[in-house]
Order: C-alpha cells, then sequence, then structure tokens
C-alpha cells in the first residue's frame, strides 16, 4: 500500500481511541471448523444476525459433517433468502468444509493445529473461494494468528478514517493492519473495529473527517 508509513501514524490513535470506546471482553477461543462457518456467516452483516444464523445451523444439524453433506438449497432456506448474500456464503460453507475432509480424509484441523502458523494459514488460504475474512477469523479466533479479519464494512471505516487509501483492496488492508499491529493487539483492535464500523454503518455512514477534526 503507498505511503503506508504516513497511514501508519493514523493507525496508532485510531487504536488508542477505538479500545477507549469499544474495548472488547477477553477472547474465547473457537473450534476452528466453527470459527470457519461463524466467519462465513459474519462478513458484512451485524453480529447478531451471525449469531441468530448460527443458533439455527446447531439445532437443525447434529454436527458439521452432517452441515457439509447437505445441499445448498436445505441450508439456504433453513437460513432464509434475506440473509444477505446467502448462496454465496452457503456454497463456501460446503465447498470449504468438502475440501477438508476430502484433505484430511476427515472433518477436523487437528493435524492442521501441530502446523507452523505460516503453513496453517497457507493451509487456510489454499481452501477453495474462501473469503480473505473468514481466513483472518479462523487464524485469529482458533490458532492464535497475528490476523485481522476485515469486511467491507470495515475496510469502509478504514478509509473514513484516512488509515488506508480509498482505493485499497481487503487484503491489502489486512496485511497493512497485521504488519503494523502487534500480535496482542489484533483480537482487541479487530472486535473494536469492528463494533465502530457496525454503529456507523447503522447510522448511515459518515463523511471522511478532517486531519483537524481527527486529533
Amino acid at each position: 500500500m503507498k505511503n503506508a508509513t504516513k497511514h501508519a501514524e493514523e493507525l496508532r490513535p485510531l487504536l488508542k481511541r477505538l479500545l477507549k470506546d469499544h474495548k472488547p471482553e477477553p477472547m474465547q477461543k473457537l473450534d476452528p471448523l466453527k470459527a470457519l462457518v461463524r466467519g462465513a456467516m459474519s462478513y458484512n452483516v451485524p453480529d447478531s444476525r451471525a449469531d441468530e444464523a448460527m443458533v439455527r445451523i446447531e439445532r437443525e444439524f447434529v454436527d458439521l459433517n452432517e452441515l457439509r453433506v447437505a445441499t445448498d438449497l436445505e441450508v439456504a432456506e433453513l437460513l432464509g433468502p434475506r440473509f444477505p448474500d446467502i448462496e454465496n456464503r452457503v456454497e463456501m460453507i460446503t465447498r470449504v468444509l468438502n475440501a477438508i475432509f476430502e484433505k484430511e480424509h476427515t472433518l477436523n484441523l487437528e493435524r492442521v493445529a501441530t502446523l507452523g502458523k505460516r503453513d496453517m494459514r497457507q493451509f487456510l488460504r489454499d481452501l477453495p473461494e474462501l473469503h480473505p475474512f473468514v481466513e483472518a477469523y479462523v487464524m485469529l479466533m482458533s490458532f492464535d494468528g497475528h490476523c485481522v479479519p476485515v469486511d467491507d464494512q470495515m475496510l469502509e471505516y478504514l478509509r473514513n478514517e484516512e488509515v488506508v487509501e480509498d482505493k485499497t483492496e481487503l487484503v491489502d488492508a489486512q496485511k497493512f493492519l497485521e504488519h503494523h499491529l502487534k500480535p496482542d493487539e489484533c483480537y482487541e483492535f479487530y472486535m473494536a473495529l469492528r463494533r465502530a464500523a457496525a454503529i456507523e454503518a447503522e447510522g448511515g455512514g459518515k463523511k471522511k473527517k478532517s486531519k483537524a477534526s481527527s486529533r
């Protein structure tokens, strides 16, 4: 990303402000497969809707292996047509779960959990059509990865705060944050940023602030 040093200077005060306004509870680690499904239902939607989707999935399917063999139509109908981008989310979930089953000959990531962080992340990136947010979410919430999941709402917030440039792509924003945040800052920053971005989105967004007003 261009002007990374300049934007890094904007990141530190944003981190401080976000943690003051939206400091999260301590992280509760998730099973990596559950994190994968939860992440797939989370990007660009409020946590309340993702929570509701997970309740429906856990109520309908005995385990994630049963979800893996369900048809996309069955899962989409369960979650409802009004859930944003539901067809693509469901297709991603079932394809990725099946890819894991084919690679590991079982539906778990126990072997992957023994790998180094770089190899873990590469395994996830090699899964078919896995959204960058979901890959980083699994690494962060299950494998203590030095990762910051970013979705479109969060990216827009970062653009408005001038922490990234207007044309910065989502993957590049994640790389930038991971490079300039310490490992033990990633979870709190992610959670606080997600909350702040959701509030901004609910309020209809805001104009990019001037440098004077950002101090």
